[in-house]
């Protein structure tokens, strides 16, 4: 089931955000996080019910939970969730299941949709995608060739 709030859209089963088209990274636990929030956004959620739900069968520090709601708060504003005192948490913006796309002839699809230029964010994106490349192959390449300088000093 896919979930929207503000401008995002959450994919509760797949775990997957995005906000106005565009996909964003999130981790798996904010995400599993995000998802319990959003299955029932009047719930107070408690610390333990957190715990469970994100780290089953695992044990791990209340600090998890601070942590994963401070990202989701970065991600979303500080009114995205709130705290109650002894209570544990709970989401706040307004929550809509996402409206299923009628089904279209592909003819008429590509008339009511017009082919939108890329934006600067998403160009910005793979020009940074790029500029870091080159990065993840510079240690490999540097051990290369003193291992090659070396081997030749050797012959």
């Amino acid at each position: 089931m896919k979930l929207t709030f503000q401008d995002f859209e959450f994919d509760c089963q797949n775990l997957a955000l995005s906000k106005q088209g565009r996909k964003i990274s999130i981790k798996e636990k904010p995400a599993m996080l995000l998802g319990l929030f959003l299955s029932d956004p009047q719930k107070i959620y408690s610390k333990a019910e957190i715990l469970e739900h994100v780290w089953p069968g695992r044990t791990v520090t209340e600090q998890v939970v601070f942590q994963n709601i401070g990202h989701l708060r970065a991600l979303f504003g500080d009114d995205a969730i709130k705290t109650f005192s002894k209570k544990g948490y709970q989401w706040q913006l307004p929550v809509q299941p996402s409206e299923p796309v009628e089904a279209q002839p592909e003819a008429e699809q590509q008339q009511a949709q017009p082919v939108a230029a890329p934006s600067a964010t998403s160009t910005e994106q793979v020009s940074e995608e790029a500029q870091s490349l080159p990065w993840k192959w510079l240690a490999p390449l540097a051990a290369l060739i003193i291992g090659a300088g070396v081997l030749a000093l050797m012959v």
